[in-house]
């Protein structure tokens, strides 16, 4: 499910619901009960032949893992992700509480305008509900990092973070990354695409670079292409270095 081939289909995307109103639980997000604001969670095809993305897989994902340990998911993934990597600005609770909210941004539509509410809930929360901050993100993809090269990581070891990193074979996606090659380099990496917010994670397998790159507007795809290009310039990453080093091989 992590890598998008499972085969589950949702035919939505999580829209997220305005503060304040009734939510569904997991099951009923599943289920497509009246009180979710999206369809039922199916199956489409034999798992592993085709890869789309699914946020509907994510969350029956969600629901295993609570299951399996017993736990409320934003409390498993405080114990066993956030406060081990010392992601102290995160969390998955929905909605965020009001000490949180003092710091949090404010939704923008692509015109740069203010949306009605400042924010929407999502309890979809291992889909699309994990409030955090560009630092916090960036020590998540350094611990990957750190970990694949041979280090300690604080949450998984060398040969997990192995299968984070290789694509299954189906589509683009490893174990919750998706993986590209930009020029000589192969990269793991993200993005978000939230009410009004838009993010990326891009980091590089191997040489320890990588950055994250996160707006408040529904515009805001084209600042982070922006961003991209800049930093890879800037810090001569190998996906722009190729030309000069090809130029002074001949």
């Amino acid at each position: 499910m992590t890598s998008h081939t499972s085969g589950l289909g949702d035919g939505f995307g999580f829209p997220g619901y305005a503060p304040g109103v009734p939510l569904p639980t997991t099951v009923q997000i599943l289920e497509g009960h009246e009180l979710s604001n999206v369809g039922p969670v199916f199956m489409e095809r034999e798992p592993q032949v085709f890869y789309e993305y699914s946020g509907g897989g994510v969350t029956l994902m969600e629901l295993a893992l609570s299951e399996a340990r017993g736990m409320p998911f934003e409390e498993l993934m405080s114990t066993y992700v956030l406060d081990p990597i010392g992601m102290s600005r995160s969390s998955y609770e929905q909605p965020i509480s009001e000490e949180n909210d003092r710091w949090a941004a404010r939704a923008h539509d692509v015109e740069g305008q203010p949306k009605g509410a400042k924010w929407h809930v999502y309890p979809e929360l291992a889909a699309a509900g994990l409030w955090t901050t560009p630092s916090d993100l960036a020590r998540f993809a350094i611990d990957v990092q750190k970990t694949v090269r041979g280090g300690e990581g604080a949450v998984l070891d060398r040969s997990l973070v192995g299968e984070m990193l290789r694509p299954v074979g189906v589509g683009p996606y490893a174990v919750g990354f998706s993986i590209s090659q930009i020029g000589e380099g192969w990269y793991f990496g993200h993005g978000g695409s939230n009410w009004g917010f838009r993010a990326r994670l891009l980091a590089h397998t191997a040489k320890g670079y990588g950055f994250v790159v996160m707006t408040n507007a529904d515009s805001g795809s084209g600042l982070i292409e922006e961003m991209s290009r800049r930093i890879q310039n800037a810090y001569s990453w190998d996906s722009v270095a190729q030309a000069v080093t090809r130029g002074y091989s001949r």
